[in-house]
């Protein structure tokens, strides 16, 4: 059944993936961002506006496009961004999207959360029933947002998704939670990357394709949950570095500068409630995503 889909953030990494799938799905798109990601990454035929998330206008440009279905993935994604930053566009912004779905009657709302509401943990992998302990400013925001997912619950179903580290084609270089793709731009440009730390920390690497399964099913699905999205499997920055220079045929030299505090050292996903509910597990192993990855770099 096709529906009319808004997604915010739409030109961003993730949310250009996904607005492609739905658009070759049949579904009738609407993207606003306030663009910091580029405008060419959407196919023709989907509308845009430009617009903040935080903007008092944005009521009337919902009441315009009447969507059944929001996927919110606008957000400020930069661990190291002060309270203030984040507080503004993944708080107050979010609120913002909430409220006017609830003024137009959307069907279902779906957003998208992060590993970093979780903190340091303790157990793993990480199931959705650990405790939730941010380290930082923009973990504290994401939770934030989820809460206030849940308390517009009465109105509309939430979906909450809480990804790992997503990686693949299209994703900027210049982000700062790219890891992989700084690696590879830096790696093909015979330059030598940061590590911070040891290198001996941890990460679960999930490619975008798979990503993009999980928020698709989540339509043919509109109910209150929160599942975790990951591959299920621990990399270590060292290691990743190391399979980005051999795939690229490039030296293993990097240069050490201290931890970050804001850093987490381990994180690791369980993705069992995703496959119980949707049928969900991811397909793409990290060999395989980054040979794509590098591809689509090299084609730059």
């Amino acid at each position: 059944m096709k529906k009319k889909i808004l997604i915010t953030g739409g030109t961003g990494f993730i949310g250009s993936h996904l607005v492609k799938r739905l658009k070759a799905q049949g579904h009738q798109i609407s993207v606003i961002d306030n663009l910091s990601a580029s405008r060419k990454n959407l196919p023709a035929g989907v509308k845009f506006y430009q617009k903040d998330i935080c903007h008092p206008s944005l009521l009337k440009l919902f009441q315009k496009i009447r969507p059944e279905v929001v996927y919110h993935l606008a957000a400020d994604n930069r661990i190291t961004s002060s309270p203030e930053e984040t507080l503004k566009t993944n708080i107050i912004g979010s609120f913002n999207i909430l409220h006017v779905s609830k003024l137009v009657n959307i069907k279902h709302f779906i957003f998208t959360s992060s590993a970093a509401v979780y903190g340091e943990s303790k157990t793993f992998p990480i199931k959705e029933s650990h405790p939730t302990k941010p380290i930082s400013a923009y973990g504290v925001s994401k939770l934030t947002a989820e809460l206030y997912c849940q308390l517009f619950q009465p109105h509309f179903p939430s979906t909450i998704f809480r990804f790992a580290n997503v990686y693949g084609p299209g994703q900027s270089s210049s982000s700062e939670g790219g890891v992989v793709a700084i690696f590879i731009n830096q790696s093909l440009k015979n330059q030598r990357p940061i590590i911070y730390g040891s290198g001996r920390q941890t990460r679960d690497f999930v490619y975008v394709d798979d990503v993009i399964d999980a928020l698709v099913l989540a339509l043919k699905t509109p109910k209150n949950f929160i599942l975790n999205i990951g591959s299920s499997q621990p990399t270590s920055i060292l290691h990743l570095f190391r399979l980005i220079a051999q795939l690229t045929q490039r030296p293993p030299r990097f240069i050490k500068k201290p931890k970050r505090p804001v850093e987490i050292q381990k994180s690791l996903f369980s993705h069992q409630l995703a496959t119980q509910r949707l049928g969900w597990r991811p397909k793409t192993n990290l060999t395989s995503g980054l040979k794509q990855t590098i591809e689509y770099f090299k084609s730059l």
